[in-house]
């Protein structure tokens, strides 16, 4: 999908060149340890290609993606895509051996303690998994001003941003929002975006076995995490990393999570078309956050895609050490963002629940049951 140009990329073939395009790529490389061979002179041309981007006055990173009038998504404007655009091009220009080359000047008001306390209590848990989103972009920008910029006040930011977090957490299940607001689908799939920050802080994350415990039982008999079924690229990556992540801090049920990551990755490689790359979900199109330059045919590979599945397989080998995918040298980004990861060593003591030691035929018929439960519901729903 490289168009030609150091650092230029397509989302798809024949499709429009875009900056995420060229993050995803990045990452996706620097994941394989594919970087070794790459020419110097390459490696700064596509560091240039993506730092041509970064407005100097803000900081933002706004590609040629972000068109008015082609953004079609009500819950993705301008604010929100460019905020996630830069917090993809950080850590891509980490794994190239850069930074941007303008501080984040719109990231400083969240240093102010009213500003961030009032930007938080905004966030509404009805959209748990959008909220999630707003919630990784505001405390990876922290963490960058903390590191990066040495700004002084962002410890204390940083503080407040994990009070409130604690504070707005249900015990019941770990999450945020199923107090009420949203099911534990979106809930999971919002909450692995602050607990990255939660992980890269080292802040301790209350009821992280209720976390897993409800993240375990929302996967598919087809073994990926979408509500009805068929898995898809971000839903089945949230629950991996949450798995992963807060199983190396626990011990907590190793037969359960072993067979879901090993269920988890044969669902994210049905998805693996004769190209290499992956799709989204087989048979529907994709358009990255209704971003029109984005979109994607059915069953035509992405990068999007194809990023967060390579993703997916780095993070259930540090688990599944004997699957077939763990030879690779997998890598991860080197900055507080998604695609980053800290290599923790199993904790020696483990604890399974006695149902996790039933024959695995019994499971697989249990959520068999469960999937044309949710299968009937859909077309109840869309009928």
């Amino acid at each position: 999908m490289n168009t030609g140009v150091p650092g230029e990329y397509t989302m798809c073939s024949n499709g429009h060149v875009t900056l995420y395009s060229s993050c995803f790529a990045a990452m996706t490389l620097y994941y394989l340890d594919a970087f070794a061979d790459m020419d110097e002179k390459e490696r700064r041309a596509w560091i240039a290609y993506i730092q041509q981007y970064q407005d100097p006055k803000s900081g933002l990173f706004v590609g040629p993606e972000i068109v008015p009038g082609e953004l079609g998504s009500p819950f993705h404007d301008r604010e929100h895509i460019t905020m996630h655009l830069t917090a993809h091009a950080i850590p891509a220009l980490s794994v190239l051996g850069a930074r941007p080359v303008y501080p984040l000047f719109f990231a400083h008001p969240f240093l102010k303690k009213d500003f961030l306390r009032s930007w938080l209590d905004r966030r509404d848990w009805k959209l748990a998994w959008l909220e999630g989103n707003n919630l990784l972009f505001v405390g990876q920008f922290l963490v960058w001003l903390r590191d990066m910029e040495e700004q002084p006040k962002a410890e204390e930011a940083l503080e407040l941003y994990f009070e409130w977090l604690d504070g707005q957490q249900d015990s019941a299940t770990g999450l945020w929002g199923t107090d009420g607001f949203v099911d534990a689908y979106h809930a999971m799939y919002g909450g692995y975006h602050q607990l990255l920050v939660y992980h890269f802080c080292h802040r301790a994350v209350n009821h992280m076995e209720n976390i897993i415990d409800t993240t375990l039982g929302l996967q598919d008999a087809d073994g990926g995490f979408a509500r009805y079924g068929g898995g898809g690229a971000c839903e089945d990556v949230d629950a991996v990393d949450i798995l992963v992540n807060l199983f190396k801090r626990t011990g907590y049920r190793p037969k359960a999570v072993t067979r879901a990551l090993s269920a988890a990755l044969d669902s994210v490689l049905a998805r693996q078309l004769p190209d290499g790359g992956f799709v989204y979900r087989k048979g529907e199109t994709f358009c990255h956050m209704g971003i029109a330059r984005t979109k994607v045919p059915p069953d035509v590979s992405d990068l999007f895609s194809t990023w967060f599945g390579t993703h997916t397989f780095a993070l259930a080998c540090e688990v599944l050490k004997d699957h077939p995918l763990s030879s690779i040298p997998w890598r991860f980004n080197t900055v507080c963002s998604m695609g980053w990861h800290a290599r923790l060593v199993v904790p020696a003591h483990q604890k399974d629940l006695w149902w996790d030691r039933l024959p695995r035929g019994f499971l697989a018929a249990a959520k068999y049951v469960k999937a044309t439960g949710r299968a009937l519901a859909k077309r109840v729903l869309c009928s």
